[in-house]
């Protein structure tokens, strides 16, 4: 019986790995850019109490960044595994691409199995919005932290391209954390 209960709790313990890791490095995020905009004299607004916590089916962004010039508004779209694939369409969809590793002969093999494709939700990116920020430029942004491998476009046309810091997926700029604060540090 307890051989049972140990298998149990060591394959719950390895299922929560993920989710543990996705915590750590939310925790990383909250004290990194409270830094970056202490440093900056920039205002970092949370939209609810654990905006660091915020995740990519929330239909309202997180948090607010606030610039002399501009507004950047952000929602966390965080990703369980790091060695995965995110893939955007031009429909408003994504999926995720996992890897599936087999040893043969000395060499290894690596098998991509996507999972199911699913909408984007709707962001709200005006959510608690002050009045005073009108005059700024808003900047809708998709933060993937913790990241994966690579992020992908995939057009109507087939194919896909890698999407660098800052391109466009329906109508938000794509980011990870290490990008965002490098265009934080470069903003005026």
């Amino acid at each position: 019986m307890t051989f049972w209960l140990t298998l149990a709790g060591v394959l719950l313990l390895l299922a929560a790995i993920p989710r543990i890791r996705c915590f750590f490095k939310r925790m990383s995020l909250c004290i990194r850019l409270k830094q970056v905009c202490r440093r900056r004299e920039f205002h970092l607004i949370g939209t609810h109490p654990l905006w660091m916590l915020g995740h990519k089916r929330g239909s309202a962004c997180d948090f607010y960044v606030e610039t002399s010039g501009s507004v950047w508004a952000v929602k966390l779209f965080g990703m369980a595994r790091k060695n995965d694939a995110l893939v955007f369409n031009q429909t408003g969809r994504y999926f995720v691409r996992h890897f599936a590793a087999f040893i043969s002969y000395g060499s290894t093999v690596r098998i991509p199995i996507e999972s199911k494709a699913r909408s984007l939700p709707a962001y709200d990116f005006r959510r608690n919005y002050h009045m005073e920020w009108e005059i700024k430029t808003p900047r809708p942004v998709l933060l993937v932290h913790p990241t994966c491998r690579e992020i992908h476009r995939q057009p109507q046309s087939g194919g896909e391209t890698i999407i660098g810091a800052g391109d466009v997926v329906n109508g938000m700029e794509v980011f990870s954390l290490t990008r965002l604060i490098s265009a934080l540090e470069g903003e005026l």
